[in-house]
């Protein structure tokens, strides 16, 4: 388990190969965190139509933020830099990370604020739409992002506006971090072009199905079923001219087919694995912080993607983002039958 806020610099570790102090975190996320109100109903409401809820309860989210639990709870140091609002939400969120050992002292309290909150309708199928109420939440420019964000081995970058990705893409490569980024829905809008201006010099991009055909803008028929689909998107991906700058490595995630990895001259793929589905709400992000945890052990590639995909499966086996506990040893278990781990 990752030490609580403030304890990284007492303990001093070190490094275990260059023997030299080490880094207070493996890993620094930065994008949104919000409180989830999430609702479950047995149909979403269409125009003019009241659905009633079956159950609702509050628990913390946003996409980074559960990146960044599901990574301290496979092991990793992790910080979480992000806004919050000087109200009760806002504490309730500090709490909830600091209760799953992420560090928080990265996070900056806006006393005027109010915590960016989100409701999150999910049906018996596990389906979820999403609403967000806004709130205070995304960084607008590096100076006010807290300089600890350069003192870790790997930057993730979230939610975050376009403008400030490129400073902190720019901030951490002149750093030598390595910068993973995930735009997320919203921030695909505003198109490739503008997406690959403000990330040039990442390491690695994660979309989601949709994410990914938005950018591209395709809309003819593509093939439905793996490996003909990865094959597909590889060449249509090359042809659009991705493979610029430093970037080495898109990730895409397929719901309920699996995942797809490519590289400029690789391609690997995982179906998914299965899986009890109760609520695909943070399937994604624990997919995220799965691949992150493998690629910091310097496992290969298809181990990595059999290990994101099993804490995946693990994630929509309970209610909310942030159900169970994501442990190396549950995701081992869920692993066992394909013996995937020999040599990670």
């Amino acid at each position: 388990m990752v030490p609580l806020e403030g304890h990284y610099l007492e303990e001093k570790p070190y490094d275990n190969q260059t023997r030299e102090p080490a880094l207070p975190y493996a890993v620094v996320t930065v994008g949104a965190a919000a409180v989830d109100l999430v609702v479950q109903v047995d149909t979403f409401p269409g125009a003019d139509q009241l659905v009633l809820a079956r159950e609702v309860h509050r628990e913390p989210g946003g996409s980074t933020a559960n990146i960044a639990v599901r990574l301290a709870q496979l092991g990793e140091r992790v910080a979480f830099a992000g806004l919050v609002g000087g109200d009760a939400a806002g504490q309730y969120l500090k709490q909830a990370f600091a209760s799953e050992g992420v560090a928080t002292e990265l996070i900056t309290t806006v006393t005027d604020g109010n915590t960016a909150s989100a409701v999150v309708m999910v049906n018996p199928a596990g389906q979820r739409a999403i609403l967000s109420l806004g709130g205070t939440a995304l960084y607008s420019e590096t100076a006010r992002v807290p300089a600890g964000v350069w003192e870790s081995k790997l930057l993730y970058i979230g939610e975050a506006y376009l403008p400030l990705v490129r400073q902190l893409v720019t901030g951490a490569c002149s750093r030598d971090q390595q910068v993973f980024y995930g735009p997320g829905g919203i921030f695909v809008r505003e198109g490739w072009s503008a997406l690959a201006d403000a990330s040039r010099g990442i390491k690695g991009l994660f979309l989601n199905w949709e994410e990914c055909m938005l950018l591209l803008g395709q809309e003819a028929k593509v093939p439905s079923q793996l490996p003909a689909l990865a094959e597909w998107l590889a060449l249509v991906i090359k042809e659009a001219g991705w493979w610029q700058g430093a970037l080495e490595e898109i990730v895409v995630t397929l719901g309920a087919r699996g995942c797809i990895r490519l590289a400029p001259d690789d391609l690997s793929w995982q179906p998914a694995m299965p899986a009890r589905l109760v609520d695909t709400t943070g399937a994604g992000d624990a997919f995220t912080a799965g691949y992150l945890a493998a690629y910091l052990k310097g496992w290969p590639v298809e181990t990595r993607l059999k290990f994101a995909t099993a804490c995946a499966s693990l994630a929509i086996e309970g209610q909310g983002a942030r159900w169970g506990r994501l442990t190396p040893a549950a995701v081992a278990a869920r692993l066992q039958p394909e013996g995937s781990m020999a040599g990670a």
